[in-house]
């Protein structure tokens, strides 16, 4: 066992967001608990790298970046204070004509604003349980630890220590779940070169931000949050990225185009076997039974969200025949390898479009077309595409109509709907606000459709796509990073 434990030498920590976000217009926030992709880090200032190293080899480091997410003990959300830092002024130690809050021959700097926080227990302890590092790396890695002065920025001091102490306290635990709210950055093989790259262009006189060097995320569960029940998605998904980004007004004409092809290929792939209802969706009189919904996965939810399309999703049902799945996998696969021609039968569009798709691989940008923006999981959900509604209503559905809708869309019961907010404009932004001759198909019939806000009771995980028209990419919701209902 490899155990780290930081003390917070002042009781608080300064640390942005890695994706710096400020600079995109969105309220600073801080980074809590203090990642592991950021410790590492600072054990890579403590002693450099390559020629760098003065006390010890280096070897350690690309030991350390191979170690799976720790588990780390720290206070809970709730036990942070938060408190925000306005733009300011401080002195450079450059000499200057004059003189700067009475410091003479100084110049000043404007310093961007930031967040201080300050947790209940001012002590971090980072713990990977099945890591067992040899007398060599833990004697490397406690030299490092020792010439660590801070975490974050320059006016967070700390102390940093190594052992391999076994004990693992009970409470305020933040462990690694992939069905976890909360993301952090972790460090993983190949992290140290991107560090040196960064170093070595800033050296060379050119720009580098940390949002630039690539980055890669584990979730984890709050301590507060270990007990609490996660109603899973049980949908089957297959996952698209596009060449290039289109415009969200071509979300129907997008998934039709979609939709058409994957039937075309499938079709061609078994052209001895009838189309199943569950991909084409027409049944019978009076027969009822699930259907794949086809999804576009629209840039959203920050201040600078465009609302373009990135990618798509297909989403099979948990019941659908495995045989079946693999045969859509299989026309998806050779779909990719061609292009998506819109528009389909749509007279009324005025553009076209011609557009390469490709299978998901794990790429991390654009995060619209990553899978964990869909996932979750959370309580509370936005919609990013209008939600048709199920039914016509006087005064608009209700909680326990908006319920019934999520039931017949696939969410288990058990996750009870428990507040519900309409608008008729987009509530996340970037969200479509589309007209209706961009919702329904021709000759459809048109229902009421608006933008909305759900709340659970549970964390809930996706894709959520709710509503009418949700085979054809309406309804789908993106999780909200707090509770907006407000």
């Amino acid at each position: 066992m490899l155990t780290i434990s930081v003390e917070l030498l002042h009781g608080t920590i300064r640390a942005g967001s890695p994706d710096d976000t400020v600079l995109a217009g969105r309220d600073p926030t801080g980074e809590w608990p203090p990642s592991p992709a950021r410790l590492f880090s600072a054990f890579v200032a403590a002693d450099g790298t390559r020629s760098r190293c003065m006390v010890t080899s280096g070897d350690e480091l690309e030991w350390f970046e191979a170690l799976e997410p720790p588990i780390i003990v720290a206070s809970g959300p709730e036990d942070v204070l938060s408190s925000p830092l306005n733009s300011r002024y401080v002195v450079m130690n450059k000499g200057a004509d004059g003189a700067v809050q009475e410091y003479p021959a100084r110049i000043a700097k404007e310093i961007r604003p930031g967040v201080r926080q300050a947790p209940k227990d001012p002590s971090i302890t980072y713990v990977w349980p099945n890591a067992v590092p040899s007398a060599d790396h833990l004697g490397a890695l406690s030299r490092r630890a020792g010439r660590i002065g801070y975490l974050g920025c320059a006016d967070s001091p700390v102390r940093v220590t190594v052992t391999e102490a076994p004990s693992l306290p009970d409470a305020f635990v933040w462990r690694p779940d992939h069905s976890g709210s909360h993301t952090l950055p972790v460090p993983f093989p190949g992290f140290l070169d991107a560090l040196d790259r960064a170093y070595d262009a800033w050296c060379a006189g050119q720009p580098v931000r940390r949002s630039w060097v690539l980055t890669r995320r584990a979730r984890y569960r709050s301590p507060s949050s270990l007990d609490s029940p996660v109603v899973a998605s049980t949908r089957q998904m297959i996952w698209l990225r596009f060449e290039r980004a289109i415009s969200g007004r071509h979300l129907l004409t997008m998934t039709e185009t979609l939709r058409a092809a994957v039937l075309d290929h499938v079709q061609r792939l078994a052209p001895e076997v009838a189309l199943p209802a569950v991909l084409h969706g027409h049944r019978p009189p009076g027969e009822r039974g699930s259907q794949a919904d086809f999804l576009g996965l629209l840039d959203v939810g920050h201040a600078r969200a465009t609302g373009r399309l990135m990618g798509a999703a297909i989403s099979l049902p948990a019941d659908a025949d495995p045989a079946l799945v693999q045969l859509v996998r299989t026309a998806v696969a050779r779909l990719a390898s061609a292009e998506l021609v819109g528009p389909v039968g749509r007279p009324e569009e005025t553009a076209s479009f011609h557009l390469k798709v490709g299978l998901y691989g794990g790429e991390r940008r654009p995060w619209a077309a990553v899978p964990e923006r869909w996932m979750g999981p959370s309580k509370a959900w936005l919609s990013a595409t209008p939600v048709v509604h199920e039914r016509w209503s006087k005064r608009g559905p209700q909680l326990e109509e908006v319920a019934r809708w999520c039931i017949h869309a696939g969410i288990p019961e058990a996750a009870k709907l428990v507040k519900v907010r309409l608008s008729r404009h987009p509530i996340v932004a970037g969200g479509m606000d589309l007209p209706a001759t961009r919702v329904f198909r021709a000759k459809q019939d048109r229902r009421p459709y608006s933008h909305m806000a759900l709340l659970f009771d549970r964390l809930v995980e996706g894709p959520i796509v709710v509503g009418r028209s949700r085979q054809y990419g309406f309804g789908l919701f993106v999780p909200a990073p707090s509770e907006p209902m407000s």
